[in-house]
């Protein structure tokens, strides 16, 4: 099977993202605090079933970064009942080994626009024998959906990934309640394409999970992105003598301080992703491509709205005032 229009998918993933409704969620998500979590996390999933697709473009030169495990028992226990940690390759050609793997990257999405860092741990889920990235950790400047709490505020102010006309990289991010941050410095010029391991980096995005942490307790099942798989096939190895790293505490009791892996896309990356509450359910890559084609062929996909949560919003203020001109009132007839 093979992908009959890039173009299609492309623009459908790009309409998905309305930079109002983005801005839309920011306003209300500072309101979140005056509803109860688990109504905010429902008005998300009913939102949710009306678009069950979220569209995501991850800008070009986005960097990921790999570090050996050192602490194998620790890294197991970050991880859910359903999954076990697994060995795995990060190019084609070379021996699996367990990993702690950061991806960096500037995105914009259906729900969300600015710079993350997602550090991950590889693993295979039991019930599906599929390979996984499970998010152990997110540093981002920007809103950052969980299943434990559906959307959660930025955490890191402090956020910073670029690149510069001469190929440089640099990397700064630090986490705003901790001392926890990584600088990173570093040159692309030297890379050189290589093919990746497409069964972690096509199948491993169809099986996303969560660490403990971050899962829902009353389920942990993992979600999917549907892509192009060319996309992933290879990527641009740096050489590890032209990355610089300056300062990292965010892992130093899980993995090795040195960096082992390199490797950034010089492209973007278009992605449709579930929306919290909806699962597609990928089988192989083939069928990846089924449902790549489809949404592709789609001819209007509805967009993430917050018009469900204005309407909360407003009818909390409302009770409120009505609450409160009813206290005024009694307290003028009492005088």
């Amino acid at each position: 099977m093979k992908i009959l229009d890039d173009e299609k998918f492309i623009r459908n993933v790009e309409n998905l993202i309305d930079p109002k409704e983005v801005s839309h969620l920011y306003f209300f998500q500072t309101f979140k605090r005056f509803l109860p979590r688990s109504l905010f996390k429902k008005l998300l999933i009913k939102t949710s079933k009306k678009t069950p697709y979220m569209g995501f473009v991850i800008e070009p030169y986005c960097l990921f970064l790999f570090f050996k495990l050192k602490n194998i028992e620790k890294a197991i226990s970050l991880l859910p009942e359903r999954f076990k940690l697994k060995k795995s390759r990060i190019f084609a050609d070379e021996e699996p080994e367990h990993y702690l793997g950061m991806g960096v990257f500037n995105t914009r999405a259906s729900t969300f626009w600015g710079s993350r860092l997602e550090s991950y741990l590889v693993a295979e889920d039991k019930e599906t024998g599929l390979i996984s990235w499970i998010f152990i950790d997110i540093l981002s400047n920007t809103i950052i959906a969980l299943p434990s709490v559906g959307v959660a505020d930025r955490n890191s102010k402090n956020a910073i990934y670029t690149t510069s006309s001469k190929g440089d990289l640099l990397l700064d991010f630090k986490e705003d309640k901790t001392d926890r941050q990584i600088i990173l410095t570093g040159n692309i010029t030297n890379g050189k394409m290589r093919k990746l391991d497409q069964p972690l980096w096509v199948m491993g995005n169809s099986s996303i999970g969560h660490s403990k942490k971050f899962s829902d307790n009353k389920n942990d099942d993992t979600l999917a992105v549907i892509f192009d798989p060319a996309e992933v096939e290879k990527a641009l190895e740096i050489p590890i003598e032209d990355i610089h790293i300056k300062y990292n505490t965010l892992f130093p009791d899980l993995a090795e301080p040195e960096l082992c892996k390199a490797l950034c896309f010089p492209f973007a990356q278009h992605y449709i992703a579930d929306s919290p509450g909806c699962r597609t359910y990928i089988k192989d890559i083939n069928d990846m491509i089924e449902n790549y084609n489809k949404i592709a062929d789609m001819k209007e996909i509805k967009t993430f709205s917050t018009r469900n949560i204005k309407i909360m919003l407003l009818m909390g203020i409302s009770l409120f005032m009505v609450i409160f001109i009813s206290l005024v009132i009694l307290l003028i007839i009492n005088l």
